[in-house]
C-alpha cells in the first residue's frame, strides 16, 4: 500500500511502500511517479512505481532504496523475515488437493525418466 508520494528533503522525489507488520520500504532520488500511484492505493510485484532520476542531493541518476522495519533502516539481504501463518480448514484441503495431483505427476515423470536410463543403459 502507497504510504507516501512526494517530496522528502534530501530524498527529492520519494515513495514509501507500507508491506505491512511494520515492514516499508523507500524509492528517493525519482524523476517522476507512475501517474495512477496515490496515497492509500494498492501496488503489485513488478508494476512500475516511479522512474530513477536525480532529484534532491542526488549528484547521478540512482534510486536509493530503502528497507525498514519499525521505521529503522536494517538490511534487505539479512533481515529476519516473519513467515506466513500455517494453513487452516478449506485453504489447508485445497492445498493438499492441488499438492497431490502435481507430486503425482512429477513421480510418473521420475519414474519414467528412470525407466528410459534404464532401458538407455541395457539393463
Amino acid at each position: 500500500v502507497v504510504q507516501d508520494v512526494g517530496w522528502q528533503s534530501g530524498y527529492g522525489k520519494t515513495i514509501v511502500l507500507d508491506h505491512g507488520r511494520g515492514y516499508t520500504t523507500l524509492y528517493g532520488h525519482m524523476s517522476r511517479f507512475n501517474k495512477k500511484l496515490q496515497v492509500g492505493s494498492s501496488v503489485s510485484k513488478g508494476q512500475i512505481i516511479g522512474y530513477v532520476g536525480r532529484t534532491g542531493l542526488a549528484t547521478g541518476n540512482h534510486v536509493h532504496y530503502e528497507f525498514r522495519v519499525n521505521d529503522q533502516p536494517r538490511n534487505p539481504l539479512t533481515v529476519a523475515l516473519p513467515g506466513d501463518p500455517p494453513l487452516k480448514g478449506q485453504q489447508r484441503a485445497r492445498f493438499q488437493q492441488k499438492t497431490q495431483l502435481l507430486l503425482a505427476q512429477l513421480d510418473l515423470h521420475q519414474r519414467t525418466q528412470l525407466a528410459l536410463n534404464s532401458t538407455a543403459s541395457g539393463q
